[in-house]
């Protein structure tokens, strides 16, 4: 077609009530001085190029705007509605993909081209794509894009906004969407790829085992936690998004111990694996699978990395961050897409608050865990928090209920609170309400038990953490008064948390071994500070039953057969301390009792004392299978014939006594850093 010098192009406007989409040629824009030194194709005129291939010549040397800001309050346009989301993800499949696009800029304002010549112009030349990259508002270039762009950004504009979304058109084959990850450097994905393909992408149980660990997934996790939606994984078996969700799954359900018979991969021979074994295999495969460019999604990438985050497992001291830094990871695309501003209208929104809501609360039970700062803030989050989550399932707003209040608890544990705290008289702690009561509140009451008891479990860790007691021995516990309540508060939760992990069956989530870590932690701080004898005793009952439990989730969660080994150590040590003990206070056989002689009925009531005394911190084996605290009477009297004596100062002076209760007394301070790596020296 000739070149005509009257050609003319129009820039169209963004309609605010289209969610700053372009209106249809109402008025003519101007081209920013950015397109004009770059010279670059407007989308705008998308249209107008698509016409003509000559007079996308004459365009190119035009003034033409790069640079479309519209105002933004959440998220980029393409979580506005479905159709820019699915065209976005055209071009790298259908070479009309860009066309498709370009009628919702704008018209074109030569002749309109047919659908064929569309497609052999696209097929002849590289289309531009559109991309969009957020400025805040304390970034000065958002200042200036604001101050030189046109009516459509002040039209957009609303009050609470933080800063603007600002579209830009690249040659390069990249998808239109925040919703797409950036590409890992070539170089990775030419020596990943191959790799991820051969071993990471076959690294899933057979068909038979999965629906097995499925089923046990969604009975007992994804109620609590609906992180993976139960469609998502029906999709085809052979596409790289259904297997690593479908890893992500087994992933989770293989902790449930009554999974170690289906615990098989069919790159491994279809073997049986060790719980270890299988995790590591999983899990490894999915981080590599999310560094290369097979898979792209952002939310996909969120999911993936809040489930690794929950039940990755360190296999060294060196790996004891990892479960936190990919969480951390989880909340930078969670932050990067906008969804924490929580205004936006898209077909899946109600999975994308689900998203965000479960990325909040794995930052606080994080932060809790592994004793780091929250790195999402209320004061942040562009909406009512309380009104999204009263939106979510029974069972998952109940856990949410739960982590408001952990939320509450951490401000405890903060540097500034801590500092005013450890200056007054008394201790500042927080009353949390009955469980009952946030059950109705939640509308689970037709939960099932067995979930209601695992947030039970949550719940009663919440409220060890609730009251924040100095350390004893220290100079802040002798110039401060706890509140009269707080030992009680305290021993009864983690009594109850004992209870229902032996009594109830509950669903493997990574928060109940750590609650139970906080019940040994309890139980230890009454035995080594406690003066009277029955609560020294109770409390040993109580720490060596704690310490078996945690010994059989240590098959799964290495933090747990961290602390495993150190409470054993502890025992193994006092078991030698009090046997020297009782050594020493039995008194010297009667001169006329020979060694070679029966019992007589005066020398039996010795013999009966020094057993039990050379066997205090040992527990009943059966004690596993029940609550020995409560159903099991233990004679305090046999230990009289040491009360008095500290059997603590008795220990092995090469044993590093200090350490291990360092270790121990930290799960109750979240305010440090925790050393699983540090720990774990002192547990063999």
């Amino acid at each position: 077609m000739p070149q005509s010098s009257s050609k003319q192009v129009k820039f169209v406007a963004s309609d605010p009530n289209r969610g700053g989409l372009p209106v249809k040629r109402k008025q003519v824009q101007h081209a920013c001085a950015a397109c004009r030194r770059k010279k670059r194709r407007c989308i705008h005129a998308e249209d107008s190029h698509d016409d003509s291939p000559v007079a996308a010549t004459v365009v190119a040397g035009e003034d033409q705007d790069e640079t479309s800001p519209s105002r933004s309050s959440s998220v980029p346009l393409a979580l506005t509605g479905p159709t820019q989301t699915h065209s976005s993800s055209l071009p790298e499949q259908n070479g009309t993909g860009n066309n498709r696009a370009s009628f919702q800029y704008g018209d074109s304002t030569g002749p309109v081209a047919t659908p064929s010549r569309r497609r052999e112009s696209a097929s002849m030349t590289p289309k531009p794509q559109s991309s969009s990259r957020f400025v805040g508002d304390l970034n000065p270039e958002g200042m200036f894009v604001e101050a030189t762009g046109s009516a459509s950004v002040r039209e957009t504009s609303q009050k609470g906004d933080v800063g603007i979304w600002l579209s830009s058109t690249v040659g390069g084959p990249g998808q239109a969407s925040q919703f797409i990850t950036s590409r890992p450097p070539p170089i990775m994905d030419q020596f990943l790829l191959p790799f991820v393909r051969e071993h990471c992408l076959s690294c899933l149980p057979p068909e038979k085992e999965f629906r097995k660990l499925k089923r046990v997934f969604l009975q007992k996790i994804h109620p609590i936690f609906p992180i993976i939606p139960e469609t998502a994984l029906e999709g085809p078996s052979d596409e790289p998004t259904t297997i690593v969700l479908r890893q992500l799954v087994c992933l989770a359900a293989s902790t449930d111990p009554s999974m170690s018979r289906y615990l098989r991969l069919k790159n491994r021979d279809d073997e049986v694996l060790a719980c270890q074994d299988f995790l590591q295999s999983l899990s490894s495969a999915v981080r590599a699978i999310l560094e290369t460019s097979i898979i792209t999604d952002r939310v996909l990438h969120i999911r993936a990395l809040v489930m690794l985050s929950l039940y990755t497992q360190p296999s060294s001291s060196e790996e004891a961050d990892l479960p936190a830094q990919l969480g951390g990871r989880a909340i930078h695309h969670i932050q990067t897409l906008g969804l924490h501003l929580l205004r936006y209208d898209a077909p899946n929104c109600e999975e994308l608050e689900t998203l965000f809501c479960a990325v909040w609360a794995v930052d606080r039970i994080n932060a809790a865990t592994y004793g780091r700062p929250c790195l999402m803030h209320e004061r942040d989050i562009g909406a009512n928090l309380d009104g999204c989550i009263k939106k979510r399932p029974p069972c998952f707003r109940l856990l949410l209920s739960v982590v408001q209040w952990l939320d509450q608890v951490i401000e405890l544990y903060r540097p500034g609170p801590s500092a005013e705290a450890s200056g007054l008289d008394k201790v500042a702690y927080i009353d949390l309400p009955v469980l009952e009561a946030m059950i109705v509140n939640a509308d689970a009451l037709k939960v099932p038990g067995s979930l209601i008891a695992t947030i039970e479990t949550f719940y009663h860790a919440v409220i060890i953490l609730s009251c924040r007691l100095p350390r004893p021995g220290t100079l802040t516990a002798a110039s401060t008064l706890p509140p009269p309540s707080a030992n009680a508060r305290r021993s009864l939760a983690a009594e109850r948390i004992a209870c229902a992990v032996l009594r109830d069956h509950l669903s493997p989530m990574p928060f109940v071994p750590y609650a139970v870590c906080l019940a040994l932690s309890v139980e230890y701080r009454k035995m080594r500070h406690s003066r009277l004898p029955m609560f020294r005793a109770r409390a040993m009952h109580s720490f060596r039953r704690n310490c078996e439990m945690l010994r059989k989730f240590g098959d799964y969660f290495w933090s747990a057969n961290v602390v495993a080994g150190l409470g054993e150590r502890v025992l193994k040590e006092m078991e030698r301390a009090a046997t020297t003990l009782a050594k020493d206070s039995t008194p010297p056989p009667p001169p006329e009792e020979t060694p070679s002689s029966g019992p007589s009925s005066n020398s039996q009531p010795n013999s009966v004392l020094r057993q039990p005394e050379s066997t205090v911190p040992v527990a009943n084996p059966t004690m596993i299978n029940s609550v020995p605290s409560v159903e099991q009477p233990v004679d305090f009297s046999l230990i009289d014939a040491i009360s008095g004596q500290d059997v603590f100062g008795h220990i092995d002076p090469n044993f590093n006594l200090n350490a291990v209760e360092d270790a121990l007394e930290a799960n109750l301070d979240i305010a440090l850093p925790f050393n699983w790596g540090d720990w774990g020296q002192y547990a063999t």
